[in-house]
């Protein structure tokens, strides 16, 4: 036997060569263009020297070795070979142990006469939608369609030739389960390709309780081998058949496997084992053993198994789980789903259901039996989970698919926690990506690793892909055309000084970036971009990154930004290196901005609270108007206290620095929530068009357009579906176009709400310039803030006007124009009109039929009891109990901030903040919340309430005992304005409706 093999990336260029002579192994490996280094080994058999020798081609071609398309007829000369070895190893410990003659050390060989140049990289012939899924047959019937046969095994057992096969195709995998390192079996080739015989069976239950991997699971029958191999193994065949069915311990897909054994086993234990089963398949839900009621798939799977279920009955049975059902992630629900009759059924159900694959061994049976379908949901699932068991999860899936239908499922995970484990098989299976039908995004994500090969052999490739990957490789032949920027050009030198020191050690190395044209058409060198990236790992923007950004243009920088954002997560996101995250935010724009939002909203739930928080850094740092509205959102709307927190404090002082208020700040960075300037965007159909704007109560709404082009016919709140002389394609764009505005708008509008009800009760005051060219324009808010009347305010202090928005104008309550110069304006409290004003304006309102997102006309108006008198503590508190769900929510919805954790994660005390009127209020209470679910709180009772001067950030109150904090000043009751005692009194008048 000889092979010769090859090894190519952008960082190596190695050969492999392997050849058998009699009993003896001899391998020569090297960079090519060298001699090399050759070992042989001696081995007991000419068989087995054989079977080493394929095993080690079978592990180098995993590795993304390839058959060198040019080899050499020389043979290679045998060295003073190894003796073979007589001591006993398992296949665990000789995975850690030298390996015979096949791994390569890190030392150079001396140089050689050089080997012809690499071949040019070949398309994978395999057609674009094969998975390559490399499995048993009894993998295979995962697929419940699947037309598999197996067969008996006859063939003499000779438990030599298994030892060395053992030795041959097994591997042991260590992964992380998030607690500690763990074990499983890899199988290099099927363990069994049929029904194994009994002495077979046995000897390979003894061979793996020998070498025991390690390994911990709630399951108690769990020995880090695939669980068909797992079952076949304990169970007892010689056994009832029923008995084997009827197991309590039966996993589900062993159903799926056995129905294919059944015509192998004594029919008439077959007919017996249909006699068993109940006229009717039961439900799903069957009673468990603590007394209650779980939805088990095992009748069905049994009746199945036997042939005794239609596929009707199976959607009846699949039917009466509920959507939403499964909330737990303690076992593979989701291949329950697998008898459904179609792979878009099985989707659907796991997504319906909510059923999920949170284990290893799911995650074969769930691409076998869904294909490319399941795709979507798997990576779902894997980003759900924590870093190392999405990685786990991924890296089954890798062990199994090599196929080009593969190559979307790791193109798409790269973004993922398992972004590292995608980035390997991509790397290993080029030739699989190139022949895969890529989407434009999945074309997009693998460019980085077709820029790391050389350009003649993207040019080779061109002619043998076709569709995005083409496209794709187009686009970096044509980078790779472009002119470098000259090393003496004056603004780089005068910039590229006084670099960071580059560090001994690295866990991140970015490479595949775009190029960065600078000047518009030149591109940086490699020493270049390396020293962009040096300069990145400043503490503070250093001036190479300044005139950079000045160099280029906001969307080349931003494409550079985020892919090195990317590449980041692609290598786990390593904490030392997050200047790669934070850093890039200086040169990245929208795209940046977008990509990475979503990833700080949803951080803190996974255990990366520093993460999100250095994300916010990041979002600073591009500074534009988009990246500071999505730091305002994540402070006014998201449920991580902490993350809030920061995000509010950025936004401090970032408006510190412009010279603004916080809430000037948010006045100049509304988004526009993709309306035009009038508030509204029109949906074209082709032969329909529709008039989206936002209504007073928040909502996107439309109406039909007319030949002339006014609104007619009722309002719409979803466009319709197309009709006949629609253009289809067209109303499909627009559909989909609406409901992503209807949603920006609809979020958009619950934060502006809030802001602007808060405003009401604090007093939050605009001059006339800002309201009228910020406010009462705004695309949104114009329609949103319709309903709202506005106190106009002369420099005495005196009420000089009331007014509403219309189209960007203020009117009266009889509809005339109303001039604001000169006065300041706030939300109008029912405290600062007459009832005369009250009435006209709801009369007014209801003439428009305009409502009002929030209560203010007929806002409660209360106030101090004559009890009060001048005492600092307020009289009227509730003296009952208050349940702490209802205690914390009715706080919170009246904008009240909650203080500090403190002592065991808890916190007592409730603030809010006036600056309008220079004072804040406190709520203490006690025993006191803590970060968790509400119900599993004591009741609350409420302790003080009182006011002090200044406006405090509640998160400095610490528990808010006022004896402790001798900077307090209190101020009196009597003396706050009429607003905010009425607002603080109706907050608790809530509390106990």
């Amino acid at each position: 036997m000889q092979r010769q093999l090859i090894f190519q990336d952008s960082k190596s260029d190695k050969f492999w060569h392997v050849q058998t002579d009699g009993t003896q192994v001899t391998v020569c490996y090297g960079r090519r263009g060298t001699a090399g280094t050759t070992k042989t080994k001696e081995y007991a058999s000419e068989e087995a020297a054989v079977a080493e020798a394929e095993k080690l081609v079978a592990q180098k071609m995993k590795k993304g070795y390839v058959d060198d398309p040019h080899p050499t007829p020389h043979r290679l000369t045998p060295v003073t070979p190894t003796p073979p070895s007589t001591g006993k190893k398992s296949a665990k410990k000789s995975a850690a142990e030298p390996a015979p003659p096949g791994d390569e050390p890190a030392a150079q060989a001396p140089a050689a006469e050089p080997e012809p140049a690499p071949a040019p990289l070949e398309v994978s012939d395999a057609a674009a939608e094969d998975l390559g899924l490399l499995l048993s047959p009894f993998e295979q019937l995962y697929d419940s369609n699947a037309e598999v046969t197996l067969d008996v095994e006859d063939d003499p057992f000779d438990p030599q030739a298994e030892a060395e096969r053992a030795a041959r195709i097994l591997e042991v995998v260590t992964y992380s389960d998030g607690y500690s390192k763990q074990e499983r079996w890899q199988f290099l080739q099927p363990l069994f390709t049929k029904f194994p015989s009994q002495g077979r069976r046995d000897w390979w239950r003894a061979y793996f309780k020998e070498h025991e991997v390690k390994t911990r699971s709630w399951r108690t029958s769990d020995s880090g081998i695939p669980t068909w191999a797992h079952e076949l193994l304990r169970i007892k065949w010689d056994k009832d058949v029923w008995k084997i069915l009827a197991s309590e311990q039966r996993r589900l897909t062993t159903y799926l496997w056995m129905r294919a054994l059944l015509p192998s086993l004594p029919a008439e234990q077959v007919e017996s084992a249909r006699a068993h089963l109940p006229s009717e398949v039961p439900s799903l839900h069957q009673p468990n053993r603590w007394g209650g009621a779980s939805v088990d798939g095992r009748k069905l799977f049994e009746a199945w198994a036997l042939g005794a279920v239609d596929p009707d009955t199976v959607r009846a049975r699949l039917a009466e789980v509920e959507s939403g059902y499964f909330t737990d992630d303690w076992d593979n629900r989701a291949l329950i789903a697998l008898l459904a009759p179609t792979p878009t059924e099985r989707v659907a159900w796991a997504r319906r259901t909510r059923a999920r694959i949170v284990e290893w061994d799911g995650v074969v049976p769930w691409l076998v039996g869904t294909g490319r379908e399941g795709f979507g949901l798997l990576l779902h699932w894997i980003e759900g989970q924590s870093r190392d068991i999405a990685q786990a999860l991924l890296a089954k899936a890798a062990d199994t698919a090599h196929g080009p239908g593969a190559a979307s499922l790791f193109l798409d995970a790269m973004s993922t926690k398992a972004g590292p484990v995608a980035e390997q098989w991509i790397r290993t299976h080029l030739p699989q990506c190139l022949a895969a039908r890529l989407t434009p995004s999945q074309a997009d994500a693998l460019i980085p690793f077709l820029r790391k090969l050389p350009v003649e052999q993207l040019r080779s490739l061109q002619d043998s892909t076709a569709g995005t990957t083409r496209t794709a490789i187009e686009r970096v032949l044509h980078e790779a055309t472009l002119p470098f920027l000259p090393a003496e050009t004056e603004w780089w030198q005068q910039a590229a000084t006084e670099l960071p020191t580059p560090p001994k050690k690295t866990q991140f190395t970015p490479t595949g970036l775009p190029p960065l044209l600078v000047d518009g058409s030149q591109r940086l060198t490699e020493a270049q971009t390396a020293a962009l990236l040096l300069a990145l790992r400043s503490a503070t923007e250093h001036p190479l990154v300044t005139a950079v950004r000045q160099h280029t243009s906001r969307a080349n920088r931003d494409e550079f930004a985020l892919a090195l954002f990317r590449a980041w997560i692609a290598a786990g996101a390593p904490a030392k290196e997050s200047w790669a995250m934070e850093n890039a935010g200086w040169l990245g724009d929208s795209a940046f901005v977008q990509h990475l939002t979503p990833l700080i909203r949803q951080w803190p739930g996974e255990s990366q609270h520093q993460r999100a928080v250095k994300g916010l850094t990041a979002l600073r740092n591009v500074a534009t108007d988009e990246a500071l509205q999505q730091i305002s959102g994540i402070a006014a709307k998201v449920k991580f206290a902490g993350l809030k927190r920061r995000a509010g404090e950025a936004m401090d002082e970032i408006a510190a620095q412009r010279g603004l208020t916080r809430d000037e700040l948010e006045d100049r960075v509304l988004a526009d929530g993709g309306l035009d300037a009038r508030g509204q965007r029109t949906f074209d159909y082709g032969a329909r068009q529709f008039l989206a704007y936002v209504t007073s109560a928040g909502k996107l709404a439309a109406r039909l357009l007319d030949g002339d082009g006014r609104p007619t016919g009722k309002v719409l709140t979803n466009l319709p579906a197309a009709n006949k002389s629609d253009d289809a394609e067209a109303a499909k764009a627009a559909k989909a176009e609406f409901t992503a505005v209807k949603k920006t708008v609809a979020t958009l509008a619950k934060v502006q709400l809030e802001r602007f009800e808060r405003a009401m009760i604090t007093g939050r005051s605009w001059n006339a310039t800002d309201f009228t060219t910020l406010i009462a324009p705004h695309p949104v808010l114009r329609g949103l803030l319709a309903g709202i009347v506005w106190a106009l305010w002369s420099p005495d202090g005196a009420l000089a006007a009331t007014a509403r928005i219309e189209d960007g104008e203020l009117l009266d309550a009889t509809d005339e124009p109303v001039d604001a110069t000169g006065l300041t304006i706030t939300v109008a409290h029912p405290l600062d009109l007459s009832p005369a004003d009250r009435a006209a304006w709801a009369q007014s309102l209801a003439d428009y039929e305009l409502t009002t997102p929030f209560k203010q006309l007929d806002r409660p108006v209360l106030t101090l009891s004559p009890a009060q008198g001048d005492q600092t503590l307020l009289v009227d508190i509730p003296k009952q109990k208050i349940a702490p769900g209802k205690l914390f929510g009715t706080f919170t919805k009246n904008g009240w901030q909650r203080g500090a954790v403190l002592d065991a994660g808890g916190y007592t005390v409730f603030g809010l903040p006036v600056p309008a009127a220079g004072i804040t209020a406190i709520a203490t209470f006690d025993p006191g919340l803590w970060i968790g679910n509400p119900l599993e709180m004591e009741d609350q009772q409420l302790d003080e309430v009182y006011l002090v001067e200044g406006a405090i950030d509640p998160a400095e109150l610490d528990y808010g005992w006022r004896h402790d904090r001798v900077d307090f000043k209190l101020v009196p009751w009597s003396q706050a304005p009429a607003k905010i005692v009425s607002e603080v009194l109706s907050t608790l008048e809530q509390m106990i409706a």
